[in-house]
């Protein structure tokens, strides 16, 4: 049993989360996602409205139909501007537009535009691309290359690299690991041109389902709303214990200083008790 021999909470008037915690929890973002720029005046503004109108879009594809050789193109045509626009090629350029953030950008959207001016034709021809088709494949495959760099580091650029190295190198293997090779038009072709490559099955999943849950969850957390239930759930179910087995778990509807008791009974009736004081809301660990 575990009881808060103090009653109330006491609340302190130290700040939970002080500025050495923030920056903590910036530089933990950081090292998994990558350095973030956050521009303000009328180019924060322009990001913003950009994450706002591909909102929208994937709202409309919810409810109309959309095919999937518009609505995937479409959607990593967004993901790679905005990637090039708030992921600096480097930590010490953030919050800097450079020129070839924009170059980048525009290339990317001249990628899906090309794609999506080309119609059925472009798709058709994915076995025997143009030159154009295969630079502007080219071209779009290292600038996922490069988006994926910025965002999630080396490991998963490198993994990728490396199969890419392994569909060229096919005649050269040894053994088992041999194939016929595959060449550069080809590559482009099925990576570009194709519903089997870049715009597989992860797009399809991350266009039409996973984008809808982080549209909600942005909603809720900008609306308040999902303070609100967090709220609502510490207010019914904040002073109430839970134990299960050898664990015994005590929630605090709000932040201080407790005085904890923990009486143990065993089997044959004899006890022990143990109290301890106890503070909520103190931990170093970095919040995100």
């Amino acid at each position: 049993d575990v009881s808060d021999t103090a009653g109330r909470a006491q609340p302190t008037d130290e700040p939970l989360v002080t500025d050495e915690r923030l920056k903590k929890a910036e530089e933990f973002i950081e090292e998994e996602e990558g350095a973030v720029s956050r521009f303000r005046g009328w180019l924060g503004r322009a990001t913003t409205i950009l994450l706002v109108v591909m909102s929208f879009f994937h709202l409309y594809a919810a409810v109309e139909i959309v095919p999937a050789q518009v609505l995937r193109p479409v959607h990593v045509g967004f993901v790679l501007l905005l990637v090039y626009l708030l992921f600096p090629i480097a930590p010490r350029f953030r919050n800097r537009l450079m020129w070839w953030d924009i170059a980048c950008a525009l290339l990317g959207v001249a990628t899906i535009v090309y794609l999506l001016a080309g119609g059925d034709d472009i798709w058709d021809r994915s076995v025997v691309p143009t030159q154009l088709d295969v630079f502007f494949g080219v071209a779009f495959v290292l600038l996922v290359l490069e988006a994926c760099r910025r965002t999630s580091g080396w490991i998963v650029g490198g993994v990728v690299i490396a199969f890419l190295a392994y569909a060229f190198a096919g005649p050269w293997l040894p053994g088992q690991w041999t194939h016929r090779g595959y060449d550069i038009s080809s590559m482009s072709g099925f990576l570009y041109q194709t519903l089997e490559g870049i715009f597989g099955t992860t797009v399809d999943v991350a266009s039409s389902l996973i984008i809808l849950f982080t549209i909600y969850g942005a909603f809720l957390q900008f609306s308040g709303a999902g303070k609100f239930y967090i709220d609502f759930s510490f207010a019914a179910m904040g002073g109430k214990s839970t134990s299960a087995g050898r664990t015994a778990t005590h929630t605090y509807a709000t932040a201080g200083d407790h005085l904890v008791t923990l009486t143990l009974t065993d089997a044959s009736g004899a006890t022990a008790i143990v109290t301890k004081s106890s503070s909520t809301g103190r931990s170093d660990r970095p919040i995100a």
